[in-house]
């Protein structure tokens, strides 16, 4: 039986027993044991974060360059499957995102994908719309809401902000160059068909709308 060294004699957690854990190290990993000199985790990982530093009751791992989390009793709750795991609450109450494969996605509290890591860039909620988080996948652009729901689908190439050209609508464009408005349901209010579509534009003696379709 390999010798363990302990790494640091920094106390992990405590139990309500008042047993103690401790980070060791040997042949370069990183693994846990209690005070009773008992393996909690074997020493296997590149590195061992602190129980809940991140998550309650959790302490992040990293095994060859990919990172998951472990829980007190040293069962793998996370898959170490991924290249970044992000801080708890920062995009979403109960959320985190993660990055696999160079694509974006959130794992809830309970560490399942809410959203699964296939996009290639995410934004924040309440840049288009307080309870919508804009999403992009090859150049094309959508929406989930805070449930992980598609509510626009990804097939935009670009998306204005709503409220720019009409209250409550934003301006979409197609992969053929289209355009049109979805509105804040997610709705196609004005089919995307047109090649220009200018703004309303009011003086003292008219209002006129163009939209020009093939």
């Amino acid at each position: 039986m390999k010798k363990l060294f302990t790494f640091s004699m920094l106390t992990v957690f405590t139990f309500s027993f008042g047993q103690k854990l401790f980070i060791v190290k040997s042949d370069e990993k990183f693994g846990i044991i209690n005070e009773s000199g008992v393996e909690v985790i074997p020493p296997k990982y590149n590195a061992i974060n602190e129980f809940d530093e991140m998550h309650a009751n959790w302490a992040k791992v990293e095994l060859e360059n990919l990172y998951g989390f472990v829980d007190k009793s040293g069962k793998i709750v996370v898959e170490p499957k991924y290249q970044t795991i992000e801080n708890y609450n920062e995009y979403n109450e109960g959320w985190a995102m993660v990055v696999k494969d160079g694509k974006y996605g959130f794992i809830n509290e309970a560490g399942k994908e809410i959203v699964p890591p296939t996009f290639d860039k995410i934004g924040r909620f309440g840049e288009y719309a307080k309870e919508w988080i804009l999403v992009e996948s090859q150049g094309l652009k959508g929406f989930i809401d805070r449930e992980g729901n598609t509510v626009v689908p990804v097939k935009y190439v670009e998306v204005s902000k709503f409220d720019d050209v009409r209250k409550n609508w934003a301006l979409v464009k197609s992969r053929k160059e289209k355009l049109g408005f979805i509105d804040k349901t997610g709705k196609e209010v004005i089919p995307v068909i047109y090649d220009n579509i200018e703004a309303f534009v009011k003086n003292k003696k008219k209002t006129t709308e163009v939209a020009t379709a093939d």
